[in-house]
């Protein structure tokens, strides 16, 4: 029986892969050369209206999706939340008011929201948000505050980075963890400027000391670009940040974006100097705080069909793990089934969590008939090397989206590269493409790729990479 079985295998393939001579070769091609003897290469091609595959690379490998799990991730809080869900950051006075003069505290409630602050939209920039908060003091009545601010975030139930991530990436914009409230995207610029024997920090855009908060270990190194400069947090270093790398000293301004590791705190300071300026407002110590809560504004995101644009077009890891998270703060996980998780991790979720987010994930994609066993996750970006999914399952996944109401809003959130909608991925080691493409007949099809353990450099991967899909496009079905 297992011959036949090999056998029908091999005949399936075959009849697949006769339709796609020429991609066939190219992949054929990409084995044979030098810099893929150790790699492996991943693709699966799968055909929208029905859903049969219709070619394959080694489709069944479990993989580092890199970035193009953001597909899946978005996808799913467009399924769960919906495309009009807001996140809402709630701000209430808890204290007395007389004579338009309030004595209490100010109590800001995080939603998660990872737009908050962002200077990617109108309504959600720095001074926006800053001024609403005053505008809303003053229909409360309010023109002069003594108290306290306050800054709740228990929306999220776990750690603020993923244990996941590498510790080359926390420091850096890109690594930023979630938190329950996050401030302009949690990250900020600042400026190196070469030196004799390296480089010194110039200045920020954050209020850090430029002496004190950074510790330089970067060497010179021609051609070497911010790409080659990470910046570590360790606790048992005197400053809060430690860069390492190389950089040129032939360039005589380099900007790099770090993570802000307290976005609460930075954002309360603003705050704080913002109404100074405004209003009469004090900060003290407030002893009693037994008066009840009034709400004065209830601050809204974008809706979420225009963050998950943003998150797909320019790969924005704190939307996504934002999205993985929020999609269990408002669903509840009812059926813990031991397929998805093991029982005993299944019993431990909370809600809030990348463990509970995760999960619900993996239930939308049983739900779509998909093996959730090819599904091994720890982030909802793809920035932890860790995580696991067949370029079977994520093409399988893209074409049932393709059949859900929201895939209008998620085909367009997805980047037009090299002529075809689909979403980049790149972490070390691997390079990934994950999307739709249409080939001569004019059909169009879903369609993963992934290249791990190459030993060329990213950019000869990525122009590799995008010949074979070039190929892919001229066949015929």
């Amino acid at each position: 029986m297992k011959y036949i079985i090999a056998g029908l295998l091999v005949l399936v393939t075959y009849s697949i892969h006769a339709k796609f001579e020429k991609t066939q070769l190219a992949f054929e091609n990409l084995t044979k050369d030098t810099a893929y003897q150790k790699a492996i290469i991943s693709f699966a091609l799968i055909e929208n209206k029905k859903g049969k595959l219709i070619f394959e690379h080694q489709s069944q490998k479990l993989l580092a999706p890199a970035s193009t799990l953001k597909t899946y991730t978005t996808a799913s809080a467009l399924h769960y939340l919906g495309e009009d869900f807001r996140y809402c950051t709630k701000i209430t006075f808890q204290g007395k008011i007389s004579n338009k003069s309030a004595e209490g505290v100010l109590k800001i409630y995080g939603s998660g929201d990872p737009s908050f602050g962002s200077e990617r939209f109108n309504e959600t920039k720095p001074e926006v948000v800053k001024k609403a908060i005053y505008d809303a003091l003053r229909k409360a009545g309010i023109e002069s505050f003594k108290g306290e601010i306050d800054i709740i975030e228990n929306v999220f139930a776990d750690t603020t980075s993923n244990t996941g991530w590498l510790a080359e990436d926390i420091g850096n914009y890109y690594g930023a963890g979630l938190y329950g409230l996050n401030w302009k995207e949690n990250k900020f610029e600042l400026n190196l400027a070469p030196t004799a024997t390296g480089f010194e920090v110039t200045s920020t855009n954050a209020g850090f000391d430029v002496k004190k908060d950074f510790c330089l270990e970067l060497i010179h190194k021609e051609g070497a670009t911010t790409e080659e400069a990470f910046a570590f947090v360790e606790l048992q270093n005197p400053c809060m940040y430690t860069i390492r790398g190389v950089l040129s000293k032939a360039i005589k301004a380099h900007n790099m974006q770090l993570a802000r590791l307290n976005p609460a705190q930075d954002f309360k300071k603003e705050l704080i100097s913002y109404l100074q300026k405004e209003m009469n407002f004090t900060i003290r110590k407030v002893e009693n705080r037994d008066a009840k809560e009034i709400e004065i504004l209830k601050f809204f995101s974008p809706p979420l069909k225009q963050l998950v644009f943003w998150c797909n077009q320019k790969s924005l890891n704190l939307y996504a793990e934002s999205l993985c998270k929020t999609i269990s703060v408002h669903h509840k996980i009812k059926d813990k089934s031991p397929f998805l998780f093991p029982r005993t991790i299944a019993d431990t979720f909370i809600q809030g969590s990348w463990l509970a987010g995760i999960y619900l994930m993996k239930q939308y994609a049983s739900e779509l008939k998909l093996k959730s066993s090819t599904i091994a996750l720890l982030d909802g970006s793809g920035l932890a090397p860790q995580n696991r999914i067949s370029t079977f399952t994520l093409a399988s996944l893209l074409q049932k989206f393709v059949h859900e109401r929201f895939y209008a809003t998620f085909y367009e959130s997805l980047p037009s590269i090299n002529g075809i909608r689909m979403k980049s991925g790149y972490i070390g080691g691997t390079r990934s493409y994950a999307g739709y493409i249409k080939l001569s007949d004019s059909s169009e099809a879903s369609f993963a790729f992934i290249v791990n353990n190459y030993s060329c450099s990213p950019k000869r991967v990525k122009q590799q990479m995008f010949q074979v899909l070039d190929v892919l496009k001229t066949e015929m079905q």
